[in-house]
């Protein structure tokens, strides 16, 4: 065979193509579902507190609900501020949410679950939009990523819901998941599903150890500085490592 039939044969050949992902869809109605959602939060914060300032003392804790759901619908990878506390705070008799402690605790995990699935489902679409082309076609073709997409593919769901229980940070999770675009409402179920109980345990801690404001302020603060030295730690041992050595 000559290589004029070579080249030939090579011609006939279909282009490679990258990996097909599923176009992300309904990102200019998903954002403006999320304001929404945010304006009718702060709008019902506003509301019940002229209420409370009116004198309606059972208006406080609908403010203070509506205050933590926008509060958390704004906490994600792209604004990690701390959230253990809000979840403790309201459920102590300090604050006394509500006389009853189950209503109290039910309370605080379903609006917390919901505004959490809220704020990382306006992730998983703000990183899907900047993942969308070459970026995102570069991790894909990474060994380390499709290692990570077999594993994550083996129980998606029940790894989403895992990850959101757990109090330790697995970022890369979500943005596994977002890479292999997963159904959208399956990953906002699965941290639904995972947080309510996470939420549930933390209002329940600080009611059964009857903690006081202080005493939460003081764990929280302590979480922070164990994640500020483990990033820290990770940071530090990076730099340290050897520079792999170069090909010849």
């Amino acid at each position: 065979m000559d290589d004029s039939a070579i080249n030939t044969e090579a011609a006939a050949l279909p282009p490679t193509r990258e990996p097909a992902v599923r176009k992300l869809h309904g990102l200019r109605l998903w954002f403006s579902t999320y304001l929404a959602w945010l304006i009718v939060l702060f709008a019902l914060s506003q509301a019940t507190f002229a209420r409370y300032e009116a004198g309606d003392q059972s208006a406080m804790a609908l403010w203070l609900l509506a205050l933590m759901g926008f509060y958390l619908t704004l906490c994600n990878t792209l604004l990690p501020l701390p959230t253990s506390w809000i979840f403790m705070l309201l459920a102590t008799d300090d604050v006394m949410l509500f006389d009853s402690v189950w209503l109290r605790v039910a309370a605080i995990s379903v609006i917390g679950a919901t505004s959490t699935m809220m704020a990382n489902l306006n992730e998983y679409h703000v990183f899907a939009y900047f993942l969308r082309a070459r970026l995102g076609y570069r991790i894909r073709r990474t060994n380390v990523y499709k290692w990570a997409a077999r594993w994550f593919d083996v129980s998606p769901f029940q790894t989403l819901t895992l990850i959101a229980f757990v109090p330790i940070p697995v970022d890369f999770v979500r943005w596994l998941a977002i890479l292999r675009r997963y159904p959208r409402r399956l990953y906002a179920a699965a941290y639904w599903i995972g947080r309510l109980p996470r939420y549930a345990l933390l209002a329940g801690a600080a009611v059964v150890l009857k903690l006081n404001t202080l005493e939460i302020l003081l764990l929280q603060l302590v979480l922070i500085a164990v994640l500020g030295a483990r990033l820290a730690w990770t940071a530090l041992r990076r730099k340290q490592s050897p520079p792999s050595p170069a090909n010849p």
